[in-house]
């Protein structure tokens, strides 16, 4: 079945082969090795989206929550409010996770630490290590690469001529104009998304583009489950109801960064388009990744 990307939307400088060589059929591209290239992105048109929940929405997320565990408390999703309708600028957004082997590439360039959790003092903890020094198993080279942190991630796409994506381009880009649950609908997570599994080594996650019915409106894939991703701001409870409404790039400071998207660990409401959650930008997890995102430079109106 071939790959249900829009022409507009999607963007491909160079195609040197080499980079992917073990992507599904479905979703196989070639892709330059330098740098800075642009590989397989998608364009999101500037204008307002409908970001957060409402109220009522956040009680029956409760509800769903506490059918699989009773500690959950309603302050959990109280962060996604208010929702308001918010305006960002067009932009380019990465439609795969960084993969190991997108990321080795930076580490044998740049010589930057390798994605491991190089803490771990427990055999447990490191059993999260998928790579051993500079290499990884072949058969994990297009899942997302995990065990890094948010100054990892940032430095990677700097690194590929790009920037992390704000958290209000992210939930754009995975929800839309009309604020989808998730990003392909209303509809239950299962055949669409990675989540739910116990860990399971280098079988836990899925190669990005999977999940050929999971994508969001504009073509992007994994913006549900497999890893959670960094966002460029900082976290602030309180942010949906103080923060600017164009534009907005999260709080100046804080302790906190924001991750979205949810994982292959976590259950469907933490993959909902809306769920916020956060994290000290210096851990390290084996379940969060990122993806990069940059700038429209054609103009920033599609009015």
């Amino acid at each position: 079945m071939p790959i249900r990307i829009p022409a507009l939307f999607l963007i491909l400088l160079f195609c040197l082969p080499g980079a992917f060589a073990v992507l599904p059929q479905a979703h196989a591209k070639s892709e330059d090795s330098q740098k800075n290239d642009f590989p397989l992105m998608a364009r999101v048109k500037s204008g307002p989206f409908k970001r957060g929940s409402l109220f009522n929405e956040t009680k029956e997320y409760l509800k769903q929550c506490r059918k699989t565990d009773r500690k959950c408390q309603l302050w959990w999703f109280e962060d996604e409010l208010p929702q308001k309708l918010v305006d960002v600028d067009s932009f380019w957004i990465d439609i795969f996770e960084v993969t190991n082997a997108r990321y080795l590439k930076f580490v044998q360039a740049t010589g930057h630490r390798p994605a491991l959790d190089d803490s771990c003092q427990t055999a447990k903890c490191r059993e999260g290590n998928l790579w051993v020094g500079a290499s990884f198993p072949p058969e994990i080279r297009d899942q997302p690469v995990t065990q890094v942190n948010w100054y990892d991630a940032d430095a990677y796409c700097a690194w590929a001529g790009k920037r992390l994506p704000s958290e209000a381009e992210w939930e754009k880009a995975a929800r839309g104009k009309k604020a989808n649950v998730y990003p392909w609908g209303s509809g239950h997570p299962k055949g669409k998304a990675t989540f739910k599994r116990k860990w399971q080594g280098a079988s836990t996650m899925t190669t990005v583009g999977s999940h050929q019915n999971g994508e969001s409106i504009y073509g992007v894939f994994d913006m549900a489950g497999n890893v959670w991703e960094w966002v460029d701001d900082w976290y602030h409870f309180k942010y949906y109801s103080i923060g600017r409404t164009k534009n907005p790039r999260g709080p100046a400071n804080g302790d906190f960064k924001v991750v979205r998207g949810g994982s292959w660990v976590n259950y469907e409401n933490s993959l909902r388009s809306a769920f916020r959650r956060w994290s000290r930008p210096e851990v390290r997890f084996n379940d969060t990744g990122f993806r990069c995102a940059r700038d429209d430079t054609d103009g920033a109106s599609d009015k």
